[in-house]
């Protein structure tokens, strides 16, 4: 068996600086380390051909100094590397790396090809579904599990879902992105970095690939980034250092007062949108299309944020809202409430086969609905399946994609501005795309949905299900997340969040008197999650969800970018830590250094003052 496992390296995030004045990104005497979910698939390939007869290659593309991940790889024990190297690659967006390394993977006959299931550098998960479909293979991302079936057909893996996780086999040769659980962070000692150091890479450039080097880099990417934008904070970053425990408290919760924070109003302020328009515009101009996004209770909160932003694009270009709904027979029963929520127009596609999500059959189904349309954009949420499905589209139309974005604009020639952040969101990148329709996953949480407005009416259309006869993929059950209940963060008013300064797992039922005080919901890092504290469904950041409380409080968060990157849009930022050089102090409006065991207690008792 052959293993084809793409890595990439990539700059350590947390070192990374801006400099404000020359507007660029500071790279030099940045280490470079190999991409934390690379790092994953290729330990837990290499912990498969301790069991199985297989050989392993690493490919990276990059340039000189990539090779530096490949020596890694070969030291944690992959048989083969090869190094992806030439100036024509420069500048390459997801879609142009995906048809690089599409490319390079063909001649190999490989039966499983493993990535990460993004690149922390970049925040995007496309590369792996794009590079399953230029190659017509199966794709199975998200995968937290990995076996290879006794008979060595197929694989059976257990992909994580934003509520739970599913169990799938898949027939060989296909496409599998992993993510954390998959394997341990092991990482190669001294003398077997030395010993690979020794090994030959081979190398390929473009003309080995193509003769044609305009499908490369910069070229041949279909989206490009804009001059980028420098978000000035707004907080207040107001540190209280060397203050009693007590005196600490009284000024935090002043300030909260100040801020109106406080007030029982204040609990409700989130929950009141303004309600969606009563006219409905007519099915002419540009179409702005949601992908709606469905669970056992209902339609996914992030639906209806993806609505109203949709509705705002679609105001300023004179056009309409459309919204898709994809599913079983009893799909078409949403389509009022999605009226209700700002859709002009609903679009049903309605099959048996459809009822649990399918990447073929989803993908087949909104291709043709876009090539039979042709709407302005389309919008879908950076869920697990909405990642999965975006991914796959946009490679087989060869259409440009943003993933993760956090905002949408209109410029003044008509083009839609896809916002993406940086920096924990002091720094915007805006995106544009050379193809239409525009293709963006919107991260959950980040934008506004209208109120529903019951006298609505909107048409609905039908659209034709592509149900695909056979399939390699067979899903064996779905299993929902035991005591897993993160219904309520997306429109949490309060949110606390947990960082490895709690010192384990055992302190979490210190918090209860103040979750249940302000009502509050409960984050946290990655680390924590790693660590087994709380349940990944719960993790805030690059690699978890986002979320926009009116309130924050964090207790013992580092504050790297990994994390804050998915608070950006809290409305105040409180920050205990016992570091005074945490990068959380520089994130908050106000914060305090000393031990949080300290703090909360006198926190819980000013807070009960005031509210109780």
């Amino acid at each position: 068996m052959k293993i084809a496992i793409c890595v990439k390296w990539v700059p350590a995030l947390a070192r990374m600086k801006f400099d404000p004045e020359t507007r660029r990104i500071v790279r030099e005497g940045v280490p470079h380390e190999l991409n934390g979910y690379d790092q994953l698939a290729v330990q837990r390939a290499v912990e498969l051909k301790a069991t199985h007869d297989i050989d392993i290659t690493v490919l990276t593309m990059g340039p000189p100094d990539a090779a530096q991940g490949l020596v890694q790889c070969m030291a944690m024990g992959a048989d083969h590397a090869i190094h992806i190297t030439d100036r024509a690659f420069a500048g390459a967006d997801t879609l142009a790396t995906a048809r690089t390394l599409a490319m390079a993977l063909q001649t190999g006959e490989y039966d499983i090809i493993l990535l990460g299931y993004h690149s922390l550098d970049a925040e995007t998960g496309q590369v792996g579904p794009e590079v399953a479909e230029m190659m017509g293979l199966p794709q199975l991302t998200g995968v937290r599990k990995l076996e290879i079936a006794e008979k060595g057909d197929k694989v059976i893996v257990e992909r994580e879902l934003d509520e739970g996780a599913e169990t799938v086999e898949c027939a060989l040769p296909c496409v599998v992105t992993v993510v954390e659980g998959v394997a341990p962070e092991i990482f190669p000692d001294r003398d077997a970095v030395m010993a690979a150091r020794e090994r030959s890479i081979t190398e390929v450039h473009a003309s080995d690939l193509s003769s044609d080097s305009s499908v490369f880099g910069d070229s041949g990417s279909p989206t490009w980034v804009s001059e980028i934008r420098i978000i000035e904070s707004s907080r207040k970053q107001q540190v209280l250092e060397d203050v009693a425990p007590e005196e600490a408290a009284r000024q935090i919760v002043a300030y909260l007062k100040d801020r109106g924070l406080l007030k029982p109003e204040a609990r409700q302020l989130r929950r009141a949108p303004q309600p969606a328009p009563t006219s409905v515009k007519a099915t002419q101009g540009p179409a702005v299309w949601v992908v709606v996004e469905r669970i056992p209770s209902g339609i996914k909160p992030v639906s209806f944020e993806l609505l109203g932003a949709a509705q705002s694009v679609a105001d300023t270009m004179q056009g309409h809202v459309g919204a898709l709904l994809l599913g079983g027979p009893d799909i078409g029963s949403f389509a009022q409430e999605l009226g209700e929520y700002g859709a002009d127009v609903v679009y049903v596609a309605s099959d048996q086969a459809m009822a649990a999500y399918s990447t073929e059959a989803y993908t087949a189904t909104l291709t043709a609905a876009i090539e039979a349309y042709k709407p302005y954009a389309v919008l879908l949420p950076s869920t697990v399946n909405g990642r999965d499905l975006a991914a796959r589209v946009s490679g087989r139309l060869q259409l440009g994609l943003t993933g993760d974005a956090i905002g949408l604009e209109v410029d003044e020639e008509g083009r839609l501005v896809q916002l993406k952040p940086a920096f924990g969101g002091n720094i915007l990148a805006p995106i544009f795309s050379k193809t239409k329709p525009n293709m963006v996953t919107i991260r959950p949480g980040l934008l506004e949905a209208l109120g529903p407005n019951g006298d609505r009416e909107v048409p609905v259309e039908t659209l034709a299900a592509k149900v695909p006869e056979s399939s390699p993929i067979r899903s064996l059950g779905i299993e929902e997340e035991k005591d897993v209940d993160v219904a309520d963060l997306d429109n949490a008013w309060c949110i606390l969040g947990v960082g490895m300064g709690m010192g384990g797992a055992d302190h979490l039922a210190e918090l209860d008197p103040l979750i249940e005080l302000m009502g509050a919901e409960i984050i946290c890092t990655r680390d924590v999650v790693d660590a087994g504290w709380l349940p990944r469904q719960r993790q805030v950041g690059i690699t978890g969800r986002s979320v926009g409380p009116a309130l924050y409080i964090s207790i013992g968060v580092r504050g790297d970018v990994n994390h804050t990157v998915g608070v950006q849009r809290a409305g105040t930022m409180v920050a205990i830590n016992s570091n005074r050089r945490a990068s959380i102090f520089r994130q908050a409006d106000i914060g305090v250094v000393a031990e949080w065991q300290a703090v909360l207690p006198a926190l819980i008792a000013e807070l009960k003052k005031e509210i109780e």
